[in-house]
């Protein structure tokens, strides 16, 4: 019998609760209120906020079962023979059915934004981020691919592109690049084409990392037999994953990668033996051609850190509410609330840089930007913008785990998910090495440098307000150290991160003057002050590398 003198407390804790993010983050709505004309924007903000709301009641429950069922193979059947069945929790499968639905994929190629549809569907990416199991993934790498083969191949444009773009029975596409061998040095890249004198050719060789085991098509780069070695003998093909008969097109799996994070989504690692493939645009130009993957895929990356942080904000700011210390919420703590404010500061930095890079890659797609330079500004706005939202967010969300306590560490609040799935992004199509390095290289691009320099003067001197004059001036000192100095790679990550902050501000600037005229709000003002409280630029560390013993 229980022990009556002794009385067990009744008190559970209650839960942070997810909102409807388009209209709890005042942050990313204004952001796009301000980019978009008028019009436009009352016609996605009732799209925005019927996603919003399907990704604070539905999508969430079907996450957690994705998780907590993982994809499994099966190499062979009870008999020997070779299956290769991968098995995925129907969850998964209807998040991405539901992704398609809301137009992850089909809104920049509809008519309804005109140029502004890659800034509506970044909105979009930002709010289902953390409550999707990673089913954005394949989504992306479609879009990457639709985009490429516009780009490259009308034929095969024209076979696929209406496919992927499907809000109802859509395929999907994988992009395969990453190879044992190379890594992230596609010159390395061992797969090799042969002729099959039909017009199509046969692909041999393993594939480290695929993304998307599930999906319909694939381009992947491979080594035309005879071609030169290095990245110029590169060329980009296009393979379905099934043949007619529904089994694999010369395709092994040889494992599902056991990953940190990012557990639902089925990545693999693949043999291609004799898979039956057509190349892209001509034999040739392969990493041009996988180039323009890559940047329609880095702009949705970029949305990723944002979509995390700002996630896990408005979980931390309800819990604030609910939670009880010393006698009262947690929200009356002018400690805890600074704290928050830091933070909020950095997400809408983060916002601020994801959305410019959509709305830059949007006006390449549809014609003149908003500057005349607006395709060299991309080239290196959009892996600036990749590059700093991942290493953010990382930091971020790992802070605002803390802002939950104890519960914060719990994998089954769902919360420390959101910190596993975001690490990915300062690796996946590109670390920050790889970008920075690649800015570098688009800095020595002609005009590049100029874009870039007077993009920024521009965002300052859009909405001039006497709130933000200070903040202002910081920003101008920070422009000038960083057009000083020179684009030299082994000082490519130092000169990249302070591009990438400084251009966070300048865009923060312009966002709170903006706010205060339109609306009468100095939130963003707030952010901005916070934000530029610290040092947009980083000094030089490689010289000391002997020093530390590190070379």
């Amino acid at each position: 019998m229980p022990d009556e003198r002794y009385e067990i407390d009744p008190f559970v804790q209650d839960a942070p609760r997810i909102a409807n993010r388009w209209r709890a983050d005042r942050a990313l709505r204004q952001a796009v209120q301000r980019i978009l004309p008028p019009d436009v924007f009352e016609k996605a903000a009732g799209e925005l906020d019927h996603a919003a709301e399907r990704c604070a009641t539905e999508m969430p429950p079907l996450a957690a079962r994705a998780e907590a069922n993982p994809p499994r193979h099966t190499p062979y059947d009870a008999w020997g023979r070779r299956i290769d069945q991968i098995e995925i929790d129907p969850a998964w499968t209807e998040l991405v059915r539901l992704l398609q639905g809301l137009g992850a994929v089909a809104i920049p190629y509809e008519e309804t934004y005109g140029p502004y549809g890659r800034v509506v569907q970044a909105a979009l990416y930002q709010m289902v981020q953390a409550v999707t199991a990673t089913a954005l993934c394949p989504l992306g790498m479609s879009d990457g691919a639709a985009a490429c083969l516009r780009q490259h191949d009308a034929e095969l444009a024209a076979r696929y592109v209406p496919l992927l773009t499907k809000r109802v029975g859509g395929w999907t596409s994988g992009q395969w690049m990453t190879e044992k061998e190379g890594g992230s040095d596609l010159s390395r890249s061992g797969t090799v084409a042969t002729p099959l004198g039909d017009g199509t050719w046969a692909l041999r060789g393993t594939k480290w990392f695929t993304s998307a085991t599930t999906a319909d098509i694939a381009v992947a780069l491979a080594r035309p037999e005879g071609a030169e070695p290095g990245s110029r003998g590169l060329s980009l093909f296009a393979l379905e994953l099934r043949g007619p008969d529904g089994g694999w097109n010369g395709l092994r799996v040889r494992r599902l990668k056991d990953k940190y994070g990012t557990r639902g989504l089925p990545t693999a690692e693949l043999d291609l033996d004799g898979a039956v493939a057509v190349p892209v645009g001509g034999i040739g130009g392969g990493i041009a051609k996988i180039a323009s993957v890559l940047h329609v895929a880095r702009m949705a990356s970029a949305q990723a850190g944002p979509g995390a942080t700002g996630h896990l904000l408005q979980l931390a700011r309800d819990y604030a509410r609910r939670r009880v210390v010393r006698g009262g919420p947690l929200s009356d703590s002018p400690l805890h609330l600074g704290w928050l404010a830091e933070l909020a500061a950095e997400h809408e930095a983060m916002v601020q840089m994801a959305l410019r890079s959509a709305q830059l890659v949007g006006r390449q797609e549809s014609g003149p930007g908003d500057t005349p330079d607006a395709t060299l500004l991309a080239r290196v706005v959009v892996p600036l913008a990749k590059m700093v939202t991942a290493r953010e967010a990382v930091r971020a969300c790992s802070e605002l785990l803390e802002s939950f306590g104890g519960a914060g560490y719990l994998e089954d609040t769902g919360i420390p998910q959101v910190l596993r799935d975001v690490q990915v992004q300062s690796i996946w199509e590109g670390t920050t090495n790889v970008l920075a390095l690649d800015v570098v290289r688009a800095l020595g691009a002609p005009g590049v440098a100029a874009a870039f320099r007077d993009d920024v003067e521009a965002r300052l001197a859009a909405h001039p307000h006497p709130r933000t004059e200070a903040a202002v001036r910081i920003v101008q000192d920070a422009a000038r150290e960083v057009a000083a100095r020179e684009p030299d790679p082994a000082t490519a990550r130092e000169l990249a991160w302070s591009m990438a902050r400084t251009y966070q501000a300048a865009l923060l600037a312009a966002q709170a003057g903006w706010a205060l005229t339109t609306l009468g709000d100095e939130r963003t003002a707030v952010a901005l002050e916070i934000f530029t409280a610290r040092p947009l630029t980083i000094p030089v560390a490689h010289e000391k590398s002997r020093l530390l013993g590190l070379e």
